[in-house]
C-alpha cells in the first residue's frame, strides 16, 4: 500500500497530470515565473514575493513560495532576472534556482525579447517526515527507503516576449530538458515533462480612468490534457484592479478547473499587492476550500510621472 502512496504521490508532482509545473493565478503580474524573455520588461529594478497555499484544506496538498529579481542593464537594452521557488506537496519538496537574461530590440512597432534561462532545481523525499501517515512501521515495506532522498537536477529554456504599449503576446518553454525524476536510476517511471506557455493581453481604455484588460495564458504538456486561463480585468486609476479568471482543466465531468477571482492595489508608484481566490470546480472541491494566492511586487526607483506621459504604457 506505502508503495502504492508513492506512485500516487509521484503522478501528482512529476506531471503525468497538467500540473507539473507551479500554478500561478496572477501570472498577469509574474510573466518572469513562466517566461524568461520578460525579464527586465518593467524598465526598473523589481521584487516580487508570493505565496500560494492551492486547494486549502486538503491535507498535503501544494504549497508555493517564491521570491522573483529583476533588473534592466545597459539602456533597458538588456534584461537579467533571478527565482527561487520553493515547493512543496505531501512529502516531497522541490527548491528551484532559476537565471534569466533576456536581449530587448526596440522598433517602431514594440519591443521584442529574446530571453534564456538556466535552473536548478532540488527534489527531496523524506520518508521520515511527520507528513508520512502509516498505519504499520515503514520499515515493513523494504523498497521505501524510510531516510530522506535527494536529486539535484540541472535545466535550461528559452522565451519569446513582444509588447507595446496596448498590447502583448510572449511564448516560453523555460524546462527544455526531459530528465529522470527516479532516486532509484534502475528504472524510469517518472520525468520532467516539457512546459509550452503561450500568453497574451491588451488593454482598451474605456475612459480616462478605467481601463479593460483581457488576458489568457495557455499551457501544453505532452501526454497530459492542455489547459487555458481566460482572464478578464478592470483597472481603476491605474490603482486598482478587479479581474476574474476560468481555468480549464479538471475532471471530464468538471465544467473546468476552477473559477479565480484576483483584487489588486498600487498602494504607491513602487509598491503593488495582489490576492487571488480559486473557488475549485472540479471533483477536488469536495475535500478544498478553494485556493489562496498573495503576492507583493515592488519597483524600485519608480516615480509618478503620469503627467508627463502622452502615450501610457500598460504592458
Amino acid at each position: 500500500m506505502k508503495r502504492y502512496l508513492l506512485y500516487i504521490l509521484l503522478v501528482l508532482s512529476t506531471g503525468l497530470t497538467a500540473q507539473q509545473e507551479q500554478l500561478y493565478t496572477q501570472f498577469m503580474f509574474n510573466k518572469q515565473l513562466i517566461n524568461p524573455g520578460y525579464v527586465g520588461n518593467e524598465d526598473v529594478a523589481s521584487a516580487t514575493l508570493l505565496f500560494r497555499d492551492q486547494w486549502n484544506g486538503f491535507k498535503g496538498a501544494p504549497k508555493t513560495q517564491l521570491i522573483s529579481l529583476a533588473t534592466p542593464l545597459n539602456d533597458n537594452k538588456i534584461g537579467v532576472g533571478l527565482n527561487l521557488i520553493n515547493h512543496k506537496i505531501g512529502f516531497n519538496k522541490r527548491t528551484t534556482l532559476e537565471g534569466m537574461y533576456a536581449y530587448r530590440i526596440k522598433s517602431k512597432y514594440g519591443t521584442l525579447s529574446l530571453g534564456m534561462q538556466g535552473s536548478l532545481r532540488s527534489y527531496s523525499l523524506d520518508f521520515s517526515g511527520p507528513d508520512v501517515i502509516t498505519t504499520q512501521s515503514i520499515d515493513l515495506d523494504q523498497t521505501i527507503n524510510p531516510s530522506r532522498l535527494n536529486k539535484n537536477i540541472f535545466n535550461f529554456g528559452f522565451g519569446l516576449y513582444f509588447n507595446t504599449n496596448l498590447y502583448y503576446i510572449g511564448a516560453s518553454i523555460p524546462r527544455l530538458a526531459q530528465a529522470s525524476l527516479d532516486f532509484d536510476e534502475n528504472g524510469v517511471i517518472s520525468e520532467e515533462f516539457r512546459h509550452i506557455y503561450l500568453m497574451g493581453g491588451a488593454a482598451f481604455v474605456l475612459s480616462p480612468t478605467i481601463t479593460l484588460r483581457p488576458q489568457a495564458l495557455f499551457k501544453y504538456v505532452s501526454g497530459a490534457p492542455s489547459d487555458l486561463d481566460l482572464n478578464m480585468g478592470l483597472t481603476f486609476s491605474e490603482k486598482y484592479t478587479t479581474a476574474i479568471t476560468y481555468r480549464t482543466g479538471g475532471s471530464r465531468v468538471s465544467a473546468g478547473e476552477s473559477i479565480d477571482l484576483i483584487f489588486s492595489i498600487q498602494t504607491s508608484p513602487q509598491l503593488m499587492f495582489g490576492f487571488a481566490y480559486d473557488i475549485t470546480l472540479s471533483d477536488i472541491r469536495t475535500y478544498s476550500n478553494g485556493s489562496i494566492e498573495v503576492m507583493a511586487h515592488y519597483l524600485f526607483n519608480r516615480r509618478n510621472n503620469q503627467e508627463e506621459i502622452i502615450n501610457p504604457r500598460y504592458f
